[in-house]
């Protein structure tokens, strides 16, 4: 009797954006076709049936479970917005951001419904999904949402912080994504909005290129086609958020005051809704002209003080609501194009334009006299910018699945957002190297060392492969066969990372290896005063696949002890404790080595040597 036939396999892809979110979804099969979540429910001025949904939600009051979100807000000022950098630390937002007047109002709504951003996120989310669903099942029909296995891929801002990930994780299960279907677990997959985006655009142009979001890729191989990431990918909050606050600000500026007090309630959000977003935003060029403008009132008014039409001057359009924006964008894709030219001595051939503002017709105009003829910039036709990075996230899940062969896009190496490392104890103390404050008596070496060092396996703006492994030496005492490898992994943010623990390290995770070596097989070393010492030495090897970081620890060229820790550390303003990553079985943290309290007692073995007596266990 043949085997039993695999549960089918369902990839979604989760583009949650600051104004408007997607999710799309593909059953992995011949054809493997992406396809979008639509028929969105709406009010009366949603345009049409797009691919993605206003990121918006209305509590009607404490506790409600079943809240508006998306198309069906209500048109006024208390629906929630901006939510998704509710989700960065304060302290992590530029100026603008941080007292923007948007940011704020989200905070004050979320506050007045008493929840979380994470909770708020997940409340979002699980409306989105429950729509997807009904999506999915009108198209495959419920035996196959039933026993398909999901893999889930959510898109994130390359230049945000690590910590973000936790957070999504937790919205995630609070939305029920998760445990989706009764075939498993969902396995889940973060992936940078830029990188998604290169995905797909690199797919579908497999014969040219570079990209814009910005991050820059070179072209290893065409086929398979395999890109490398070439630059520290940069990035900033400039896009098409920011035109609808301008845009917004200046319909304020320019209607009479005493005209906007007799508006109707709904003729602002008529006009961001149709003539704005329906209309100028993407299609405004160098050749556009003034706005016209339909304005209505509540009661009967005298026309010679209160007009029905209303005209914006183009000008001011230009110079107060798209300038500004594109300015900013000029500039990070100025910055790219300097630094691939330091590094490869030559400009990148193209810029892609993706994402909201990456559809606007006035910015393709303003980038491509920047960058000069030499440069292509590429913008697609339709809604192709505004949904690159929406189907990158599926392309991606796709690829992971190793499901299809006709998906393969390869990063076979990307520039590291942090540096990653460990901490360390050097032996022995040098007083040109290292700080005094650092300075310890080890009683089991009989001498001083300078403990809390840094170790980088990674440092910031280096290039990591996909392939090849990071590795670092080093060894640690163990006084009883009770005893756990631990091993801190820290990250810094720092554009020089430090040589010792420094306000700019912190904790990502403890990796615990519980299965060691039998304990006689341990080498054994006696100090001067006597004491009996088991010394392992070890290789720590890291390797990064963009979303994780995966551990081995390596005892006489033997694994002896394996794991993965997600970039997704405990928030810096939530509890000191970090991240467990248990290799190995089960067992409780035991770091009594040499009973000192100065670390976690690791050295590096770069540059140290012992001179206690070191003696070889028998096999």
């Amino acid at each position: 009797m043949s085997a039993e036939k695999a549960s089918p396999v369902l990839v979604l892809g989760i583009d949650f954006g600051t104004t408007y979110s997607g999710i799309a979804w593909c059953r992995v099969g011949e054809n493997n076709e992406i396809k979008f979540t639509t028929n969105w429910k709406k009010r009366r001025f949603a345009q049409g049936d797009k691919q993605k949904v206003p990121s918006a939600i209305f509590y009607h009051h404490l506790n409600d479970e079943d809240p508006e979100w998306g198309a069906t807000t209500p048109q006024d000022d208390t629906v929630l917005r901006w939510f998704k950098l509710l989700l960065v630390d304060e302290k992590d937002l530029p100026d603008h951001i941080r007292h923007s007047v948007q940011l704020k109002t989200a905070r004050a709504l979320m506050l007045k419904a008493n929840k979380t951003p994470v909770q708020i996120l997940g409340d979002y989310l699980r409306q989105l999904w429950r729509h997807c669903r009904e999506n999915i099942i009108r198209a495959e029909g419920r035996r196959m949402m039933r026993v398909s296995t999901v893999h889930l891929v959510v898109t994130l801002p390359a230049i945000w912080p690590y910590y973000v990930r936790s957070r999504m994780t937790e919205a995630l299960g609070h939305a029920g994504l998760l445990n989706i279907t009764k075939a498993g677990h969902t396995a889940l997959d973060f992936i940078s909005e830029p990188e998604a985006a290169a995905l797909t655009c690199l797919k579908e142009n497999a014969d040219r290129f570079n990209v814009r979001d910005l991050i820059t890729y070179k072209i290893e191989k065409l086929d398979p086609l395999i890109i490398s990431e070439s630059v520290k990918g940069d990035g900033g909050l400039c896009g098409a958020m920011f035109l609808d606050e301008r845009f917004l600000k200046l319909l304020k500026e320019t209607i009479p005051f005493e005209a906007q007090k007799s508006l109707d309630k709904q003729t602002f959000h008529r006009i961001m809704e149709s003539d704005w977003e329906g209309g100028l935003k993407a299609s405004f060029c160098k050749s556009s002209g003034d706005l016209p403008l339909q304005l209505s009132y509540d009661n009967p008014v005298d026309a010679d003080f209160f007009p029905s039409k209303f005209n914006i001057d183009v000008s001011k359009i230009r110079e107060k609501v798209f300038d500004p924006v594109v300015q900013q964008v000029k500039q990070l894709v100025q910055k790219q194009v300097d630094a691939v030219k330091h590094k490869y001595k030559k400009k990148p051939k193209f810029v892609i334009l993706v994402g909201g503002f990456g559809r606007s017709l006035y910015l393709h105009q303003r980038l491509q006299d920047a960058v000069g003829n030499r440069i292509d910039v590429l913008q697609q036709d339709g809604e192709k910018p505004w949904t690159a990075v929406l189907r990158g996230a599926v392309l991606h899940g796709l690829a992971r699945t190793n499901h299809t062969s006709s998906i393969k896009v390869t990063v076979a190496s990307r520039v590291s957002r942090h540096s990653y490392g460990t901490l360390v104890n050097i032996l022995p103390f040098d007083a040109k190297e290292h700080d005094t404050k650092d300075q310890v008596w080890d009683e089991g070496q009989r001498e001083f060392l300078a403990v809390e060092q840094t170790r980088w396996f990674v440092e910031i703006g280096s290039s990591v492969s996909s392939y090849d492994p990071v590795c670092a030496s080093f060894w640690q005492d163990l006084t009883s066969p009770d005893d756990d490898l631990q091993i801190d992994i820290v990250t810094s943010d720092a554009s020089a990372p430090p040589t010792r623990k420094d306000d700019s390290v912190k904790p990502m995770c403890i990796i615990k290896a519980s299965e060691l070596p039998r304990w006689d097989t341990i080498p054994v070393w006696t100090n001067e005063a006597g004491q009996v010492f088991h010394r392992i030495t070890y290789e720590l090897r890291m390797i990064s696949d963009g979303s994780s970081l995966d551990f081995q620890v390596f005892y006489k060229n033997k694994s002896i002890a394996s794991g993965s820790v997600a970039f997704d550390s405990a928030s810096q303003n939530d509890t000191d404790d970090e991240d467990d990553v248990q290799m190995g079985s089960p067992q409780p943290l035991n770091n009594n080595n040499n009973n000192n309290n100065h670390g976690n007692n690791i050295i590096d073995m770069t540059n140290t040597d012992s001179d206690s007596d070191y003696v070889e266990a028998e096999e």
